[in-house]
Order: structure tokens, then C-alpha cells, then sequence
């Protein structure tokens, strides 16, 4: 079949060639728009043809690259004549809309690991609790909250007694395998709406609503108790450890530092009526 305008070979399909072929043009705009309907990669066209290919591809038919896809048809994609539609311009689309589809694949792979990203800022590896930013930004909020809420709010500190004798008796791995199991215990009995989050090192922080501080110990108290029931067991041997708290009710006027601080003192002096008194000599 004789084509009316100049077949445009692949060279020319350049830099320009869109002003001087209207075909060209076409096929540039209808790739662009393309591009914008198919976030997933898939065909946009009434058909459900997908137009990816082999970048040697010089057909449509040869596009489908034996994938079992439809063959590509140009001309009802772009919208215009077939005789307008040369193997360099089906060969131009078909590497475009390869082009296309890798893109959006590595647009795809970016966003996953972004959100990746934001779970583990959130999320503890270690513990599977909030992460001490997350936990402190939390914390940080509710105190700035204005006016103070009606209801208590309490902030709760644990962490394991006498650790570092712990560790060196049985090991670092067996200080870690504590700290795991802690944190399985605290989640749960303290579960949401209260938030529960690890400090790191042996610090575990929840902030608890509508808990005054007498409320605050007294669930302190039944903790440690099911924590003294509970059995631990490391190489065969029970190892028996210890739960040490502070409890500090948050009032009005206070700042992220003063409410630390205050948590602070009260665990300081909990682990103080923990240590023996000394012996006269």
C-alpha cells in the first residue's frame, strides 16, 4: 500500500520530528497520556491491550515478546490512520511504553521502601514497641495539649533490677532475651488506647490515660506480681529478675522535661527501698 506522506525512518524520529510529522506528534501525546492513566503499568485502551515490549521489537505483534499479550495496534491508540503509522513510529511507542512500565515498577519499588522507612522510625526493631522518637513525640503532644484534659494522665517507667549483674552472670544473650520477654509482657497488660513504647537500653516508658498515680502503682504492683509467677528459663536454669517502676502524674503547666525528670526521681527512689540496707560495722 503506497503511503501518502514520507515514510519517516527511525533516525528521524528525533529531537523536532514532532513538528514536522503529525503522526510523530501524535504519538508522543498519546504516549504522554499514557504515562498519566496507567499508574500500575497496565493498558489503558478500551481493548485491555498491554503495550509493553522487546526494545528490539519492530511490530507490535513482535512487542509481545511470546508473552501471550495482544499485539500492539497503533493506529487505534494513537487514533489516526494506519498509513500514518510507520515502523518507526510502532517501534518509538513500543520502546516508550517499555520505558513506561520500568519506571513506574521502580516508582513502586521507591514508595515501598519508603513506607519501610517510616514503619521502622515508628516501630522498635528490637521490641516490636514504638520507637523512643516515636514514643517521646507522643508524649511531647500530650503534654502541650491545651487545656490540660479533665482525666489523669500518668507516665510509667520499668526497668529490669539489677541488669548489669544479670548480664554478666549469664550472658549478653541472655539479657536480650530478657528484655524480649519483658516487652511481650508489658503488651500484655498494657494495651491501647495507652501507649507503650522502649527507650532502649533497659527502659521501657508507657504513658497511660485516665490513670491517676495511685492507680499508676497499683498496676505497677499486680505486674510485678504476675512477673514473679511467670517462669524464665535460660540454658535449662531459672533465672529469677526483679521489675523496678516510677509512676508521675502529669499536671498542668508542665514541660516534657519536667515530666522525665519527674518519672525519673520516682523510679530512683523505687530501686533505692529495692537495694539492702547496709550492714553496721
Amino acid at each position: 500500500m503506497k503511503v501518502s506522506e514520507p515514510r519517516m525512518t527511525l533516525s528521524s524520529y528525533g529531537a523536532g520530528s514532532e513538528g514536522r510529522n503529525p503522526a510523530a506528534r501524535q504519538a508522543v501525546q498519546a504516549a504522554q497520556a499514557y504515562g498519566r492513566a496507567t499508574p500500575d503499568g497496565g493498558g489503558s485502551s478500551s481493548s485491555g491491550q498491554d503495550y509493553s515490549g522487546d526494545k528490539g521489537s519492530a511490530s507490535g505483534e513482535e512487542a509481545s515478546g511470546g508473552s501471550g499479550r495482544a499485539p500492539m495496534d497503533a493506529a487505534n491508540l494513537l487514533g489516526i490512520p494506519s498509513d500514518q503509522i510507520t515502523p518507526a513510529v510502532e517501534r518509538a511507542l513500543s520502546r516508550l511504553m517499555s520505558r513506561v512500565d520500568t519506571l513506574v515498577t521502580q516508582l513502586e519499588t521507591v514508595q515501598k521502601h519508603q513506607q519501610e522507612l517510616a514503619r521502622k522510625s515508628v516501630q522498635d526493631p528490637f521490641t516490636g514497641l514504638l520507637s523512643r522518637p516515636s514514643f517521646m513525640q507522643i508524649l511531647e503532644n500530650e503534654i502541650a495539649v491545651s487545656p490540660p484534659p479533665a482525666l489523669p494522665r500518668c507516665l510509667l517507667l520499668c526497668e529490669i533490677a539489677d541488669l548489669d549483674v544479670l548480664s554478666k552472670t549469664y550472658g549478653q544473650s541472655c539479657k536480650d532475651a530478657m528484655i524480649a520477654q519483658l516487652a511481650e509482657f508489658l503488651r500484655l497488660y498494657i494495651q491501647p488506647p495507652h501507649q507503650l513504647g522502649y527507650l532502649g537500653c533497659n527502659d521501657f516508658a508507657a504513658l497511660l490515660y485516665n490513670v491517676d498515680a495511685a492507680e499508676g502503682w497499683r498496676r505497677t504492683q499486680a505486674i510485678s506480681d504476675r512477673l514473679y509467677r511467670a517462669s524464665y528459663f535460660w540454658d535449662g536454669q531459672p533465672v529469677d529478675y526483679r521489675l523496678v517502676f516510677g509512676v508521675y502524674q502529669i499536671g498542668p503547666g508542665e514541660s516534657l522535661t519536667t515530666v522525665m525528670g519527674g518519672v525519673d526521681r520516682e523510679l530512683r527512689y523505687s530501686l533505692a527501698r529495692m537495694q539492702p540496707a547496709p550492714s553496721p560495722e
